[in-house]
Parts: structure tokens; sequence; C-alpha cells
């Protein structure tokens, strides 16, 4: 089994969670692959060009499944992360489990929610605009073609039946969890653990680390 975390949107892959996750899986023996989602220049990004990096990268290509070497591999997704490893899963059968942090489900509708028509007809017209970036901590420009390719996206539409782990905060307001809890419903093999903590989910790692070990399975 191959291991993937993916971070979320401005961040990297040195963001707590993932450096936490990275020493735990050290700790077992095994290695937790942690890409940077930024590529080459965040300001030019697109989930598109995020997906198809991913794919070629770490996931089992048509040939490799002709081989008979087809590794299986499961995917941690914070945020973004968590909305990309849905897509991943929706791509290639050789994701065979995803555990997601406070999943960002209709990401891109949840960024226009958020800043409102007039600012989302600023940013066509500006072209870009300014977001924090977590990981270089300052004020990066962000292309709008960011959001349009986004809105492209619907969170809702894996067809596959695969064991998935979700992790949401009950006082998350910049992903409610009702997002998850939708995303739940009618899907047998998806477990939700509502907890009492913010879209971080920086409160009690050690206990949702202990699930993850039960769940993926991990020993150790």
């Amino acid at each position: 089994m191959k291991y993937l975390y993916l971070h979320g949107f401005a961040s990297s892959p040195n963001s707590y969670k993932a450096n936490y996750m990275k020493e735990k899986f050290q700790e077992v023996g095994l290695t937790l692959h942690v890409p940077d989602l930024n590529l080459t220049d965040f300001s030019q990004v697109t989930l598109s060009e995020q997906l198809d990096y991913l794919e070629r990268n770490y996931l089992t290509n048509s040939l490799d499944n002709f081989l008979g070497n087809d590794e299986p591999i499961a995917v941690i997704g914070s945020s973004l992360g968590g909305f990309l490893a849905v897509q991943l899963a929706m791509r290639s059968q050789s994701v065979q489990k995803l555990v997601l942090f406070a999943p960002a489900f209709g990401f891109g509708d949840r960024i226009s929610q958020t800043l409102g028509v007039e600012n989302i007809a600023k940013w066509q017209q500006d072209g870009t605009r300014e977001f924090f970036h977590y990981g270089l901590k300052r004020n990066v420009n962000l292309h709008y073609r960011f959001l349009a390719d986004a809105q492209t996206y619907a969170g809702s539409e894996l067809k596959r039946s695969l064991p998935i782990l979700i992790f949401h905060g009950l006082h998350d307001e910049v992903v409610p969890c009702r997002l998850s809890e939708e995303f739940v419903e009618g899907r047998s093999q998806v477990t939700l653990k509502l907890l009492d903590d913010d879209h971080a989910l920086g409160k009690d790692l050690e206990s949702m680390w202990h699930e993850i070990k039960q769940f993926l399975p991990i020993k150790g």
C-alpha cells in the first residue's frame, strides 16, 4: 500500500497536520508522500493541473495495470486536499481508501459564496486576486482561471464504493460539517466522525491518528 497526503488550499507540505502525519508514519516504518500542490507557481495553479500532476506521479497507469503492477494507494486529504482526494478516487481504481479532514466539498461554489458576486466579478475583470498563502506566509495573487476551473468539479459525483473515513469539526466556519453529512448519505462505506473542533482540526490529532491506524489499517 502506498500512502499519500494532500494539503489544503494556499498551504504547503510543511503544514502542521502534514508534518504530524509524516512523523507518525515514520514512527511505524512507513513513508507518507506529501507533494507540494502549489506546483511551480501557486499564482497560476488550477485543480486540473494538480490532479494531472498527482495522477502522473502517484497513481497506477494503464501500463502498470496491464503488467499487474497496480499498487493500491490510500489518500489522506485536508480541506481542498480532501476534495482532490475524492477526485483521484473517481479517476483511478488504484485509490483504495480515503481519509478526509474537513473535505472542501463544493469548493468552487464555496469560494463564490464567500467572496460574493461583486468580488468574483472584480476578480474576473482584474484577472487576479490576492489570497493569504499560509505556507509562504504572505499574500499571493491568484489567477481567475483557478476559480473557473474549480467550478467545473463536483464533489458528490463519486460513484465508486470504497472505504472512506471523514473527520469534520462541528464548529467549522470555513467548510460547514453539513457538507460531509450530505456526502455520507447513501454511502454505506463512509464513516463520519464529528468532532468538537473547527476547520483546523488540531485539538486532538493523537485520537485521529489512532482511528486512522485502525481504519487503514497500520500496525505499530
